[in-house]
């Protein structure tokens, strides 16, 4: 393990910081967590596509990566292929360095990538091996930046692995290739996202193209690793429904003087604020005049296609069984829509996640902090709702009930985002609500009837 590492638990620019009992907590020993360090950390750098992804441990813990790989994102051979060292029980008792080194060699040779990531697991922390020093030794010998990203399984929960991968990010790659003013414009941006932003950040791309906004590079999103060496060169920070990459934010804010702000782009109530923010920031009167008149026009569409084809959703009542910003990116999209929002359940939600959803949800939507099964279900059926909302886990909830549902799926976020956005969400749930399956499966049998060969 590296020393003197920095306690990233302790973030000045995060509301709770100083507040007793509110910081960012630790996970318990045997504490469900939805996600390890390590898959954290692949999180925000698997999307560097032309980067190769050296993950340091068993088989298994490749597994864990494959649900996490956007495959060829952009269309090069590294981003369809991970790396393993696939240590096994000889390995770990004699040592894995050996294959180590020679997996880097193995890499360069055949696949020449711009830089390598090799990320600890929990086996290699546990055998003690000096992960830096053969980092550094390989990146000697072959001229090729080898990064070692320390987030072992174990070390902390998926939050932390998502802020340790953006430190190695400030520290061995941002800020490391300069560009010529004629490659700049005078409206570059980065976009800082986290769980599948790849989908989302291309969808706020094309938005943002159109106001002639340019998205200088994408972190935690689809990218290439020559946008992140140049990202220090954007005017502004947007960190899209996120906070785990806050750290990163300020980093970049106090090094190389990028405000940053926060943003969501589900909901046109979000859309315009986050866009009048960008346009704050840049204090350009005919960026203000375009972007104005663009808001006024996507708006005025959307009302119209909602009053014309998703009437049928004005009404209907809706519950949320969600985790983490679910629990308040859609509010805004779904009361575009006319729908009631009765109760928002929520696990795993930090402090500034309960202030989005009370400022958001209104004095009349129940929030059920940590809530179970049991309550959302009471909630549910108490109140004749129409719709539940899900996600992650808390799917199988009505799946058991057989209740109408949407599972709003982390790697389903970009397709909801944006004015477009809107309109595949407010379609879903109409379709979901007149399937005609929630009837039928609460049929009975034939034979449980009695009616069953004349009985």
């Amino acid at each position: 393990m590296p020393q003197g590492k920095a306690n990233l638990f302790i973030e000045p620019a995060c509301e709770h910081n100083n507040q007793e009992k509110r910081g960012c907590a630790r996970p318990k020993p045997g504490e469900l967590t939805k996600g390890c360090a390590f898959q954290g950390s692949q999180v925000v750098l698997l999307p560097i596509s032309d980067a190769a992804h050296l993950v340091h441990g068993t088989s298994g813990c490749l597994q864990n990566s494959q649900g996490l790989l956007e495959v060829g994102s952009l269309g090069l051979p590294l981003s369809k292929l991970s790396f393993t060292t696939a240590l096994t029980e000889q390995d770990i008792l004699l040592g894995g360095e050996k294959k180590l080194v020679e997996a880097i060699a193995f890499i360069v040779g055949h696949y020449h990538p711009p830089c390598i990531f090799v990320y600890a697991t929990c086996i290699t922390l546990l055998t003690l091996e000096n992960l830096d020093a053969i980092c550094n030794e390989a990146e000697r010998i072959w001229k090729v930046p080898v990064i070692p990203i320390h987030n072992s399984g174990f070390a902390s929960s998926e939050n932390m692995g998502n802020r340790q991968a953006g430190e190695a990010l400030f520290e061995r790659v941002i800020g490391t290739l300069e560009l010529s003013p004629e490659q700049l414009t005078p409206f570059d941006i980065n976009l800082i996202g986290e769980y599948h932003f790849s989908g989302e950040g291309k969808e706020i791309e094309l938005l943002l193209a159109k106001l002639g906004i340019r998205v200088l590079s994408r972190i935690a999103g689809e990218c290439s690793f020559q946008e992140l060496r140049s990202a220090h060169h954007a005017k502004v920070n947007m960190l899209v429904c996120s906070r785990s990459l806050l750290t990163l934010s300020r980093k970049m804010q106090d090094s190389f003087g990028i405000p940053y702000l926060e943003g969501s782009f589900y909901g046109t109530r979000e859309i315009r604020f986050s866009l009048r923010q960008l346009a704050f920031h840049f204090q350009d009167a005919q960026l203000d005049k375009k972007l104005q008149r663009y808001i006024r026009k996507e708006e005025e569409s959307l009302r119209k296609d909602i009053a014309l084809h998703f009437k049928a959703l004005r009404g209907k009542k809706v519950v949320l069984y969600t985790d983490g910003i679910d629990s308040w990116v859609f509010i805004a999209v779904l009361q575009e829509l006319g729908m009631k929002i009765v109760g928002i359940g929520t696990n795993k939600n930090t402090q500034e996640d309960f202030s989005r959803i009370k400022e958001r949800a209104g004095e009349d939507t129940l929030i059920i902090k940590e809530s179970d099964e049991k309550q959302i279900l009471s909630l549910y059926r108490e109140n004749k709702v129409n719709l539940m909302i899900v996600s992650g886990r808390n799917a199988y909830v009505p799946l058991k009930e057989k209740i109408p549902f949407l599972d709003i799926d982390e790697e389903r976020h970009g397709v909801y985002s944006c004015y477009s956005g809107v309109r595949r969400m407010a379609q879903d749930l109409l379709d979901v609500m007149e399937q005609p399956i929630w009837e039928i499966i609460h049929k009975r049998a034939p034979w449980e009837e009695g009616l069953y060969g004349g009985g």
